[in-house]
């Protein structure tokens, strides 16, 4: 097994998971939209690579992309009194055809390294200026010349070693930095405390919708995020590459909670990334000796949903045990 290639996987997954870590658990907002958002940080950051944008860039624009249709899944829930579940459902079909929109298709390869001529086919081909906003690019375009040197787009390139990982690592730890420092704000806390008692925040003055929006923003944000870096990691963006993302993510999440659960270390925001880069593992040594008993890797969404399903049973179990033993003093 490439073990490096399960780490780096494992780690651009962990970001999804904090995500769906954030609407599940911190403010207790069940979110089905990533399952969308994901492919549009993907479809997004691709789209603007070829449009001539620094990969980084790119990256940050997809998130906040991505994130917008949180915020759109909050406005449904908060202003016309949708649950959460069927708000985020909605969106997530849209973004089915938005992203098909975004990518002029159904999938889309990344750009390694792109030159002006290509930027502006494409940029022609999809109608960019339309869609983004961009109107002054293709009078920028037809001055430059059509043999100008390559832009090397992409930062992930063939016999990269350890650069790869060291790059996926220090945006995972950036992002989790800077999580666990706003959850240690007055909006932080006053995040946290809406997932506790979403009636409590209203009676301190504040206002919950607003608590909601940022909750799934970030979740969304973050599902943008880690569906931009697979893209450029994997080299394509496709349309159906986040179809189940959330339960994965969700079993990721229940992972590392019950490795680092009891210890509630930095807001718990470890185990979406222990338990993603934990899953990644698992997964891998299913795919490499599972045939041995008759598995397949077709098999993995079901063996994960009835994980969630045992691990869920089991607590609910062991949560009944303890209330009956405090009854019983």
């Amino acid at each position: 097994m490439d073990l490096v290639g399960i780490l780096e996987q494992g780690l651009i997954a962990s970001l999804v998971a904090m995500g769906v870590f954030i609407s599940f658990r911190v403010i207790d907002l069940p979110d089905l939209t990533p399952d969308g958002s994901y492919v549009l940080g993907g479809a997004v950051t691709v789209a603007f690579m070829y449009a001539g944008l620094p990969w980084i860039l790119c990256m940050i624009l997809g998130g906040i992309m991505a994130g917008f249709f949180g915020i759109v899944t909050a406005l449904i829930h908060n202003k016309l009194k949708v649950n959460s579940l069927l708000a985020s459902i909605l969106v997530m079909t849209m973004l089915y055809s938005i992203n098909i929109r975004v990518m002029d298709g159904p999938n889309v390869s990344v750009p390694k390294e792109i030159s002006a001529q290509q930027e502006a086919q494409y940029t022609e081909r999809t109608k960019l200026d339309d869609i983004l906003g961009m109107s002054t690019l293709k009078e920028n375009q037809s001055n430059l010349q059509i043999n100008e040197t390559k832009k090397t787009l992409s930062p992930f390139r063939e016999n990269s070693g350890y650069n790869s990982t060291i790059l996926i690592g220090s945006v995972v730890f950036v992002s989790a930095l800077l999580t666990i420092i706003f959850l240690r704000t007055e909006l932080g806390i006053a995040l946290r405390g809406y997932g506790g008692n979403k009636a409590g925040i209203k009676n301190l003055g504040m206002n919950p919708e607003i608590m909601s929006i940022i909750g799934l923003f970030l979740g969304n944000f973050f599902a943008g995020l880690s569906g931009s870096l697979f893209s450029m990691y994997g080299g394509f963006s496709d349309v159906n590459m986040g179809q189940g993302i959330v339960v994965t993510s969700l079993a990721a999440v229940i992972l590392g909670e019950i490795i680092f659960g009891r210890l509630n270390l930095f807001y718990n925001m470890l185990c979406p990334i222990i338990g993603a880069v934990v899953y990644q593992f698992l997964l891998a040594l299913a795919m490499r000796y599972g045939y041995t008993i008759g598995f397949q890797s077709s098999d993995m969404k079901l063996i994960t949903a009835l994980f969630i399903i045992i691990v869920i049973g089991l607590r609910r179990v062991e949560f009944k045990k303890w209330l009956s033993l405090k009854t019983s003093e």
